[in-house]
């Protein structure tokens, strides 16, 4: 029997097993447990960052092959989920100390939505996406990455297939976009991504 989202102003309880799910206005309606939300497709909060240096080369991790989706993908440089009642901003700190072992600032570049099939999964999400500056290749945590990469502008499908959201990233913003927001060249402003890109 499959669960029900909860009603419209559902009491959430904070877990990292859990996503919030989202009204078409992008407003929290309750949370769920993360695979049974991804088993249906339900439309969820997400946070996804991108990591550059200074000449605009991107940190790519490629996922843990224990991953429950997309194991052993390359992909940007983490994303995951915020808990109920916890920022964006926050949500994309801890998961960038939990995967990469970084404590970089971060600022956000955009907001895009996006649906994917994965699978037998489907990604159905409303992503802030963060930008933030590094000087090397980080140290990472095992049991979420495999390893890590450089991605060149000069060399932007060496590591395709990408996983969908990250190349969707690639598409949208490509090297310059991400590289002045985290260097803060450009005006600052928070991009939106417009209606749901469908992958």
């Amino acid at each position: 029997m499959h669960e029900a989202p909860p009603p419209h102003g559902a009491v959430m309880r904070a877990s990292t097993r859990e996503v919030v799910l989202l009204d078409a206005q992008d407003r929290p309606i309750g949370a769920m447990g993360k695979h049974a939300a991804h088993m249906r497709g339900l439309y969820h909060r997400a946070i996804s960052i991108v990591l550059v240096d200074r000449m605009g080369r991107q940190l790519l991790q490629q996922r843990a092959f224990t991953k429950y989706h997309c194991g052993g993908q390359w992909s940007n440089a983490c994303c995951s989920h915020q808990m109920a009642g916890e920022s964006s901003q926050a949500a994309a700190q801890r998961r960038l100390y939990d995967e990469l072992r970084l404590r970089t600032p971060l600022v956000q570049l955009a907001r895009v939505r996006y649906r994917a099939r994965v699978g037998r999964l489907v990604e159905h999400e409303c992503v802030d996406l963060f930008v933030g500056l590094v000087d090397e290749a980080p140290r990472f945590n095992p049991k979420e990455v495999a390893q890590v990469a450089w991605l060149s502008p000069g060399a932007p499908h060496a590591h395709d297939p990408l996983t969908p959201w990250s190349a969707l990233y690639v598409k949208l913003f490509g090297f310059d976009i991400p590289r002045r927001r985290a260097l803060g060249l450009d005006d600052g402003a928070v991009r939106d991504g417009g209606p749901v890109f469908q992958l």
